[in-house]
């Protein structure tokens, strides 16, 4: 009896540590994996993944030829999503927010430097799309944790970004800040980008929740344990002569 009491007590208190879709509450533990985040998305920043894969290759008179692909990747766009899952929206914004607000007046921690003169690189754009993604990807996400609404969420928050990425790089285009005669060319260097950013961002949020699961351990408030309550002497004495027998 006593052992079932033990061990149903320590369950109580383990499942208190199991994430079970609460939102990401404000902690100190909280505040340490933000920072964590935030040192994760400037890794990433100026990461480049080299890969390659089966490809159908164009040649002009020949037709579709098969060869690999080589591949130079920077998975900022799917760590930002992998971001979205850990925190949640508010802490997802706290996060970006001192990682745009470091770039413009501390460090250039952009991928081509920083400052505020950071607004006129068509690149900027995209980084105008994560508040947007934050916003789409973290609302669908507090729906619901489950695989469908996270492949939903990382597809909604790669379109966001590119979209509003690609709009950015017209405005400046019209504002004369970038030639024009750019425009086709960055929309097909992104075009590829986009595909490997939908699979990766999949993939992060596939995975995710193992990831949470570990890290909602020092996200979680301290657990308030139930104290047993007082028994009498009288009765202590007689729940101990029923154990003996």
């Amino acid at each position: 009896m006593k052992k079932t009491i033990i061990n149903k007590r320590y369950k109580d208190i383990f499942d208190q540590y199991i994430y079970k879709g609460e939102a990401t509450p404000l902690t100190i533990g909280t505040l340490v994996v933000c920072a964590l985040c935030f040192l994760f998305l400037i890794i990433a920043t100026f990461t480049q993944i080299n890969f390659s894969h089966p490809w159908f290759e164009y040649i002009k008179g020949i037709g579709f030829t098969p060869t690999f692909k080589n591949v130079i990747y920077t998975p900022q766009i799917p760590i930002m999503i992998f971001i979205i899952y850990i925190l949640g929206k508010k802490f997802s914004y706290i996060t970006f927010t001192i990682y745009l607000l470091t770039g413009f007046f501390i460090w250039p921690i952009f991928i081509y430097g920083g400052g505020l003169d950071y607004i006129q690189n068509y690149l900027f754009g995209y980084l105008v799309g994560f508040i947007f993604a934050i916003l789409f990807s973290g609302t669908i996400l507090k729906l619901n944790h489950s695989l469908k609404f996270r492949i939903i969420a990382a597809i909604t928050g790669v379109i966001t970004i590119h979209s509003i990425g690609f709009i950015y790089c017209i405005i400046l285009a019209i504002f004369r800040i970038i030639d024009f005669n750019l425009i086709l060319p960055i929309a097909k260097a992104m075009s590829a980008k986009f595909i490997y950013d939908l699979i990766f961002s999949m993939l992060a949020l596939t995975i995710g929740p193992y990831i949470k699961s570990i890290l909602w351990i020092c996200m979680k408030p301290k657990p308030i344990l139930n104290k047993p309550k007082k028994i009498k002497k009288s009765l202590r004495k007689k729940l101990n002569n029923q154990l003996s027998h």
